[in-house]
């Protein structure tokens, strides 16, 4: 399954549903086209809530990431090519509570940027988790 939820996390499920979705469709484990498990499916398989998978997927096709095919389900979009400044803003708000705990641990520019580079890279390569 291209889903992996760790039920220990402090990263709420549905973010964690969201994230392994998007890994998915970038490393191509999921194609343009293909169909989506229903909502009721993949929260079974998974055991979460359906609302929790239907709250994904509306996230997923407000982002332009899935489609919804009037009673056929969800099916994936091409990945969305432009990055506008709404999406930049976001980005830069989710990031600087993390730069902020990182500083208060003393670690330093040359660090994080070693760490960005890891998990860039493998993000590329189509990982989940490291």
């Amino acid at each position: 399954m291209f889903v992996e939820i760790d039920e220990k996390s402090e990263i709420p499920i549905y973010r964690q549903l969201k994230t392994s979705i998007i890994s998915a469709i970038l490393s191509g484990g999921l194609k343009e086209g293909d169909r989506l498990p229903s909502v009721r499916q993949l929260g079974s398989d998974l055991g979460i809530n359906l609302h929790t998978v239907n709250k994904v997927y509306n996230i997923l096709k407000d982002e332009g990431y899935i489609n919804f095919l009037r009673n056929q389900g969800a099916y994936v979009n091409a990945i969305p090519k432009t990055c506008n400044n709404e999406d930049l803003m976001d980005f830069e708000k989710k990031l600087q509570p993390i730069i902020i705990e990182m500083r208060a641990k003393n670690i330093g520019r040359e660090q994080f940027d070693e760490i960005m580079d890891l998990i860039w890279n493998h993000v590329l390569e189509g990982g989940k988790g490291l």
